[in-house]
C-alpha cells in the first residue's frame, strides 16, 4: 500500500497540526469520558499558563506516520504552546490517533524503564517517538537521530526550538505536559532521562524544592480510531 507524502508546506498537514495544538488549549478530549474532569480542567486552565514558570515555555506537536506495518517515521513536527505536548499518529491503514496526556506519559515512563537509552535502530512507535521533540524535552537524547525522520530537513527546521529548550534546561526548567499525572517536582514528568543526558547536563536530578501547582489526576489519551485530530 502506497502512502501519500506531502511537502512541508502541505495545507492539509498544517491544518491537522494546528487543530491538534489548538485542542490542547481548550481542555481534555471529549473521548476521555469524564465530564467532571473536563469541567475541572477548564476552571484551572490558568494554572497551566500562568501559575508556574518551572517548566519549558514551549511544547511540541509531532506527526508520526506508519510507513509500513510496525515501521514509523516522524513526518512533521512543530513547536507548540507551554505544556502542549502530543503526537498525531497516522496509521498504515489510514486511521488517525492522537497520543497525549496521561497515556503518553505512561508509555514514555514504561519505555524509559525498559530502555535506559533510546534504541538507535528501533522503528516501533515508541522507539521513534522518543527520538522526536517529545523525547528531547524529556531528556532522552542530546543529538537527534536523523533515521527517525522521513526528511532530515525536519530536524534542521527545529534547531532553534531545541536550542531554546536546552537553554531553559540549563536554567532548571523541566518537562511536563497537559494531562500528565503527578506534580512538577520531577524535571522529567517521571520519565527516566538518558544516562548520558543526566551525566552531561544534570537533567533528571531531583528538584524537590520546587513547589508544584500542577493539576493532578486528570487523564487524556488516544482519540477514537479514525478521528481527525485530538479527542474522540
Amino acid at each position: 500500500m502506497n502512502k501519500p507524502y506531502f511537502q512541508l508546506g502541505d495545507w492539509r498537514r498544517n491544518v491537522l497540526l494546528m487543530a491538534a495544538a489548538a485542542s490542547l488549549g481548550i481542555g481534555l478530549p471529549a473521548c476521555s469520558g469524564n465530564s467532571d474532569s473536563n469541567s475541572d480542567y477548564a476552571k484551572t486552565e490558568g494554572d497551566w499558563t500562568n501559575g508556574n514558570n518551572d517548566t519549558y515555555s514551549e511544547g511540541v506537536v509531532t506527526e508520526m506516520t506508519e510507513v509500513e506495518p510496525g515501521k514509523w517515521k516522524i513526518t512533521a513536527e512543530r513547536p507548540a504552546g507551554k505544556e502542549q505536548v502530543a503526537a498525531v499518529l497516522k496509521h498504515f491503514d489510514g486511521k488517525v490517533d492522537t497520543l497525549q496526556g496521561e497515556a503518553l506519559q505512561k508509555q514514555m515512563q514504561d519505555y524509559s524503564r525498559r530502555y535506559p537509552e533510546n534504541r538507535v535502530a528501533g522503528t516501533g512507535l515508541m522507539d521513534v517517538l522518543m527520538w522526536g521533540g517529545i523525547g528531547y524535552m524529556a531528556g532522552r537524547f542530546l543529538t537527534p537521530n536523523l533515521g527517525a525522520y522521513s526528511n532530515p530537513g525536519l530536524v534542521q527546521q527545529n534547531n532553534a526550538w531545541r536550542s531554546r529548550v536546552a537553554q531553559e534546561r540549563s536554567q532548571g526548567r523541566g518537562f511536563f505536559g497537559r494531562g500528565f499525572t503527578g506534580g512538577r517536582t520531577s524535571p522529567t514528568g517521571g520519565i527516566r532521562p538518558s544516562t548520558s543526558v543526566t551525566r552531561n547536563t544534570g537533567f533528571g536530578s531531583s528538584r524537590s524544592s520546587i513547589r508544584s501547582s500542577a493539576p493532578a489526576g486528570r487523564s487524556s489519551g488516544f482519540g477514537s480510531r479514525g478521528g481527525r485530530g485530538f479527542g474522540g
